[in-house]
């Protein structure tokens, strides 16, 4: 149990000493460059859109026609039940 409280502690302090070492680095990443000269061309987001929900879209009628046929297979085995009770009911 002290090994792991151990190990926990020397993690922790290793995480809190990492994060104080990065930052001037961190800082260092984030600061502002001017972008001179022309701009990179950008992709047009309609087809990708367009992609994402046709496949959200065929997700959906896939789990929906799954749920129905599970449905359907339930209702069958309900009325087989069904049948075989009133045929033992009638005995």
């Amino acid at each position: 149990m002290k090994t792991i409280r151990l190990t926990r502690r020397t993690l922790a302090a290793l995480a809190t000493l990492a994060t104080l070492i990065l930052s001037p680095a961190l800082a260092l990443a984030q600061e502002f460059v001017k972008v001179e000269g022309k701009l990179a061309d950008e992709v047009p987001a309609g087809p990708f859109v367009a992609i994402a929900y046709g496949f959200i879209w065929i997700a959906i009628l896939g789990y929906v026609v799954y749920i129905a046929r599970g449905v359907g297979r339930v209702r069958g085995e309900l009325e087989e039940v069904r049948r075989k009770l009133d045929a033992a009911g009638k005995r």
